[in-house]
């Protein structure tokens, strides 16, 4: 008994390079194959989401909510991006061409003589311009505008519509209005004869420009010309005019 005790409680000599241990403790030695390591962090991710789901649905809902905010927020900054190029490209188009308005001269008005007899009947007025396109490099593309015509104490004869009409650069066109009467009386001091009328025509105009094929910058024309007829009849003869031309970007 005494020999299989003295067997038991035999001392081992401590391991290569380590000291005796101190009076009062003890080493445990396991084998190997007994040794439980911790897990890495995936497998800790991966044991966590099987125990809660929930958590990790809203883990990776939160990342497609990152996603989609980083796709809007890249969209976004292509579409400034996009917007700011074609911007600084048009302003420097519009001073290097600098594009100037249509100049008008009022070339001919005659009336329809049959209305202005008639009872009731509403005078209709045709008005002949002749439209150029100052710009050598840039067509206009004339929309349709509103035409006045007025006496020479601002009271409304006749309105009518200013055609849609395109020009190329450096060009000139002939443009005939037709107006109707803005009442079924003829306006007092236009009864025809040899009397010299003073009239003035307004007109509104939306205008695009246009270079190599491209619509650029849309405009906005106000047109108003003052001038003076030898009379209403048929050998109506213009005797001074003045035309100005207010032109700007919107």
């Amino acid at each position: 008994m005494e020999g299989h005790a003295d067997h038991n409680s035999a001392v081992f000599p401590p391991p290569p390079g380590r000291h005796a241990p101190a009076a009062g403790t003890y080493i445990v030695q396991f084998p190997k194959d007994q040794v439980y390591r911790v897990p890495p962090r995936e497998n800790a991710l991966i044991v966590e989401q099987y125990r809660n789901p929930a958590t990790a649905k809203k883990r990776r809902g939160g990342c497609c909510c990152c996603c989609n905010r980083r796709v809007l927020i890249t969209f976004a900054l292509v579409v400034t991006a996009i917007v700011a190029v074609v911007g600084i490209t048009l302003a420097t188009l519009y001073f290097i061409f600098s594009p100037a308005g249509p100049k008008f001269t009022v070339s001919h008005v005659a009336v329809n003589r049959n209305n202005k007899n008639s009872q009731g009947a509403a005078a209709q007025y045709e008005v002949s311009l002749r439209a150029r396109n100052p710009n050598e490099k840039l067509a206009i593309q004339y929309q349709e505008g509103d035409v006045s015509l007025l006496l020479f104490d601002e009271s409304k004869v006749a309105e009518g519509k200013f055609p849609t009409l395109e020009q190329g650069g450096g060009e000139a066109s002939e443009v005939k209005l037709e107006l109707t009467g803005s009442s079924g009386a003829f306006p007092r001091g236009m009864h025809g004869g040899d009397a010299a009328v003073d009239l003035k025509l307004e007109i509104k105009l939306a205008i695009r420009i246009r270079t190599a094929g491209l619509e650029t910058w849309g405009m906005s024309s106000n047109v108003a010309c003052q001038f003076k007829v030898s009379g209403l009849g048929n050998d109506t003869r213009i005797l001074s005019q003045q035309c100005d031309t207010k032109f700007k970007q919107y």
